[in-house]
């Protein structure tokens, strides 16, 4: 499932929360293309980040499949990490800061 994310306008820099007949409600600049883009680069990341963690499970339960609970362990612990960095930034780096 993909994250729920408001990007900014590429024309005003607003949040676009919600696009009248693909407009930003602000500045009124065409962002439907713009918007379809970000969802489909998030899809790819998910893709990649779901097949790079099944090869890692795999991976873990061939090789450490006749370590103990501890090896086993730390193996997940360190496949879990390279998921974590790969997909380290991949859908919040278009954030603005909160102004909260």
């Amino acid at each position: 499932m993909l994250v729920h994310q408001y990007p900014p306008c590429p024309g005003c820099g607003e949040k676009l929360v919600r696009k009248p007949a693909g407009r930003c409600p602000t500045c009124g600049i065409e962002v439907a293309d713009f918007v379809a883009g970000k969802r489909d680069r998030e899809e790819r990341i998910e893709k990649v980040v779901a097949v790079v963690s099944t090869l890692l499970v795999i991976t873990v339960m061939v090789i450490g499949g006749g370590f103990g609970v501890i090896e086993g362990v730390l193996m997940y612990a360190a496949g879990g990490a390279l998921v974590w960095y790969l997909a380290k930034g991949t859908f919040g780096n278009d954030r603005e800061p909160s102004d909260g």
